[in-house]
C-alpha cells in the first residue's frame, strides 16, 4: 500500500527511506532486525546516501524513526556507527530521531555531539513532529 505523500527512495531489511516533497520532509524509519556484521551497518548508510543525492538537505528536514531499532552500544558498533550517522544528518535543515527510550535517547545525543546542527532526540512522537513543524502519520510504518 503507497503511502500518503511519501515516496520511498530506498528499502532494506533494516530501513526504508521516504521523501515528502510537499513538507520537504525525509524519513528514515530503522525496523528491528540487527545489523549481522559492521560491514553490513556501513552499507546500509552508503545505500541510505546515495538514496539521499536527489535530496536537497539545506532545504529539507530529517525525521528519524529509531523506536524499533535494537538497542547496541558496545564500542566497535559505536565507533561504526557514529560517523556514518554524522554523515547522514549532516546539511539537514533541521533533524529530530524519535526513540523508544530515554536510554536511547542519551546514546543517540552522545553520539551525535559535534554536529553542525543539533539532532533534536524524542521519544514522543508528537514532540518530534512539532520540533520539525510537520505532520505525518507514523502508525501507517508500524511493522513495515
Amino acid at each position: 500500500m503507497p503511502l500518503r505523500g511519501l515516496i520511498e527512495l530506498e528499502r532494506n531489511p533494516y530501513t526504508a527511506l521516504y521523501h515528502d516533497p510537499a513538507q520537504q520532509l525525509v524519513f528514515l524509519k530503522r525496523f528491528s532486525p540487527p545489523y549481522p556484521s559492521l560491514g553490513e551497518v556501513e552499507q546500509n548508510f552508503q545505500r541510505m546516501e546515495q538514496a539521499l543525492g536527489i535530496i536537497s538537505r539545506p532545504r529539507s528536514l530529517l525525521l528519524v524513526d529509531a523506536r524499533d531499532a535494537p538497542m547496541r552500544n558496545d564500542d566497535r558498533f559505536e565507533a561504526t556507527f557514529a560517523p556514518s550517522h554524522t554523515r547522514l544528518v549532516q546539511g539537514f535543515k533541521k533533524t529530530a530521531v524519535l526513540l523508544k527510550s530515554a536510554i536511547g535517547v542519551l546514546q543517540v545525543e552522545r553520539l551525535s555531539k559535534g554536529h553542525v546542527s543539533p539532532v533534536g532526540t524524542f521519544t514522543r512522537p508528537e514532540e518530534a513532529l512539532l520540533h520539525l513543524g510537520v505532520r505525518v502519520d507514523l502508525t501507517q510504518f508500524s511493522g513495515s
